[in-house]
């Protein structure tokens, strides 16, 4: 499905991420300049004192799972089949066991006290403040105790910009009778 939105060809978001897969790593490190980025989150990661099992959710092709330098196991979810298919190609750190689920994550439920760390890296900006509230408590059930939720994403300026956001993603998804989310359209918080 592809649509208008503010001049820019809107694709439903699974798609948008399936054609990006393949170009999606020059994308966030040379083009946008993250490197840095994922610098912090890397020592986010290690920061933390129990890093035995980890979720990251809207793993895209993995960079942030590219990052573990340690053996753990890795549970990584994307709703774009694609950029799973690139980040089984990597070659990530040996002792990682990754496992990838493709579905979004507004679909699934997590096990209780499961993980030590729970990871999102540019993925909490497509959903709406409802869906965020719903994520985040599944969140926090499935982590362990003294489990750390990292989040590293791109947030409004200020209340009057995250309204803006919000109040146009919402007029597409009425006009187009499409659940929130189902876009590809930044609601940054």
């Amino acid at each position: 499905m592809k649509k208008l939105f503010r001049g820019r060809l809107m694709k439903k978001i699974n798609e948008y991420f399936d054609a990006e897969a393949q170009l999606h790593d020059e994308l966030f490190i040379q083009k946008m300049g993250l490197s840095e980025f994922y610098d912090a989150v890397e020592q986010a990661i290690n920061n933390c004192t129990h890093k035995d099992k980890i979720l990251v959710l809207g793993c895209g092709s993995g960079l942030e799972i590219e990052r573990i330098k340690f053996s753990c196991i890795v549970v990584g979810v994307d709703i774009s089949e694609k950029m799973l298919e690139v980040l089984n190609r990597k070659k990530l750190f040996e002792g990682i066991q990754l496992t990838t689920v493709c579905a979004s994550i507004l679909d699934l439920d997590f096990d209780e006290n499961e993980y030590d760390i729970v990871l999102s890296c540019y993925t909490m900006h497509h959903f709406n403040p409802e869906q965020k509230q719903d994520i985040y408590k599944k969140i926090y059930r499935c982590l362990k105790n003294n489990g750390v939720f990292i989040n590293g994403d791109f947030f409004a300026a200020n209340l009057d910009e995250e309204e803006f956001h919000r109040k146009n993603a919402e007029e597409v998804y009425k006009k187009e009778n499409l659940p929130f989310a189902s876009l590809h359209i930044d609601s940054p918080l």
